[in-house]
């Protein structure tokens, strides 16, 4: 199960996504914006999905789907908010406040122990 969600989440995330940075930059940059900080969400995505996943065995596709989700919500939460907001600083601040909040909210509802 493991090794499809996999599969899928790889080409749902090169093929189906939309670019995030298309609103940021302009359309000729935003593949190159893309491969320089697109790694960024994959980073983000990781970490809120293990706020909540612990990985065990058989189980792995649970943290593989959520990983995805997380990116996928994470790539519309960017394009929205570049539709609102042109400057890019005022964009990282949004998202990264976004993002903390996301973690905070996946870990109260998901996580079996939490320290809070």
């Amino acid at each position: 199960m493991y090794q499809i969600i996999r599969i899928i989440s790889f080409l749902v995330r090169q093929f189906l996504l939309p670019n995030p940075f298309i609103n940021i930059v302009d359309a000729n940059y935003a593949y190159i914006v893309n491969l320089l900080f697109g790694g960024i969400f994959v980073r983000l995505a990781y970490r809120i999905t293990g706020s909540w996943y612990i990985s065990r065995k058989g189980e792995w596709w649970i943290g593989s789907l959520g990983f995805l989700i997380n990116y996928t919500i994470l790539t519309f939460l960017t394009i929205v908010i570049s539709k609102v907001i042109q400057d890019v600083l005022w964009i990282a601040i949004v998202i990264l406040v976004l993002t903390v909040l996301l973690y905070y909210i996946e870990n109260k509802l998901f996580a079996e122990k939490t320290m809070f």
